[in-house]
């Protein structure tokens, strides 16, 4: 297929279905932002592909679709690669009230209770809480079951609880 044909059957594909991709998008972040991204990746990715696109296959609306179901799941798992690569540094007690200085404390506790974490468990706390996502949307990113996110989400929650307990942090 030549460029200038992949490149209107891509515009076209836009001009249809972008508005529904990045509603769909939006129900899985939390940050406009990434949704958008996601979409974009999506086009780029169907640009790319676009001479494997089979119509006796499904539809292009289903097709665009599993693409940019692969995309969020892509930006997603970027996300907390990204996540778990910053550093977090030793916060400076030096002009700190005591309340903000408690807060630091058991920000450390939570974020070492989280470090204990498996990768799985981590990955749906960290989605849950800091991507605001639903155990459904959580369980369609990472591709398991909701059953099977939830009690992920459950679980994680017990053992930092556990973790914090142990340390004095929570009772």
């Amino acid at each position: 297929m030549s460029t200038d044909s992949a490149q209107s059957i891509i515009t076209q594909l836009s001009r249809d279905h972008s508005e529904a991709l990045l509603s769909w998008a939006k129900g899985r972040f939390a940050d406009q932002r990434d949704a958008e991204e996601v979409v974009a990746d999506t086009l780029v990715k169907a640009w790319k592909a676009i001479d494997r696109f089979d119509p006796q296959q499904g539809s292009q609306r289903a097709w665009l679709f599993a693409i940019a179901k692969n995309a969020a799941a892509d930006h997603h798992r970027r996300s907390r690669r990204h996540l778990h690569s910053v550093p977090v540094a030793e916060p400076d007690m030096g002009s700190r009230s005591d309340t903000e200085i408690d807060r630091l404390v058991e920000t450390s506790h939570v974020l070492d209770a989280l470090r204990s974490l498996s990768a799985e468990h981590r990955s749906a706390v960290l989605d849950a809480y800091l991507g605001g996502l639903t155990t459904s949307q959580i369980a369609s990113n990472q591709q398991i079951p909701t059953g099977t996110a939830k009690s992920r989400l459950y679980y994680a929650l017990k053992a930092m609880r556990s973790h914090l307990e142990e340390r004095g942090v929570v009772r």
